[in-house]
């Protein structure tokens, strides 16, 4: 038998009702955190890779903000192609993917230079979620990049198409790097996607406004 005063309607005030105060965005800082995901958009991607690697960033995407991250997406091959800031509305990243088509060469060192900029303005947890399907090109300079963002306190959580780019980017991965292959095209979207997993096991799920 339920007892009767858990029917009892109670009645007060919704904290709804009244506007967030001034240093919400501040304390919203303090957890969860802020990733870009860096997609390799090169020639050699044209075709399934491209369509491929967009399903699986649209899902990484919505996984990453359910976990309390603001997302950012960047579209690279030679350079910067496209690419949004962090955010907590996912609508920015999710528009940066319909822009992505493949073409270019590759040189990766431009591109982390600018992610770098943009999450030094972030607080809480900051990750970089790097898909590559080639190698670490320039590697010197961005090997010094990756060292210099890491003593940042900033994560790299990769994933590389095929076995070369899987031992490249590997390489430079904060996790095992045996996580970074995917091994074929077919593989590709779910690949992607299961970055957004180093997230949720960073144990900041949950505490986010």
């Amino acid at each position: 038998m339920v007892a009767d005063w858990i029917r009892r309607q109670f009645t007060s005030a919704g904290i709804t009702q009244f506007p967030p105060g001034d240093y919400l965005p501040q304390v919203q800082g303090q957890f969860g955190g802020a990733v870009m995901l860096m997609i390799d958009v090169s020639g050699s991607m044209y075709g399934q890779p491209i369509e491929n690697a967009v399903i699986g960033a649209r899902a990484f995407v919505r996984e990453a903000v359910e976990a309390g991250y603001k997302v950012g997406v960047m579209l690279w091959h030679t350079t910067v192609v496209a690419v949004s800031e962090p955010d907590r509305d996912p609508a920015p990243a999710l528009g940066i993917l319909t822009q992505a088509a493949a073409g270019g060469g590759n040189a990766l060192d431009g591109p982390l230079f600018k992610c770098h900029d943009i999450l030094n303005k972030f607080t809480g947890d900051r990750v970089v979620a790097l898909f590559g399907d080639g190698d670490l090109t320039p590697k010197q300079l961005v090997l010094e990049k990756v060292a210099v963002m890491k003593a940042d306190n900033i994560r790299f959580v990769t994933r590389g198409l095929g076995a070369t780019a899987a031992e490249e980017f590997g390489s430079i991965s904060d996790e095992d790097p045996e996580t970074a292959r995917v091994e074929s095209v077919d593989e590709l979207a779910s690949g992607i996607a299961s970055m957004a997993s180093s997230l949720k096991s960073s144990g900041l799920l949950g505490k986010s406004s």
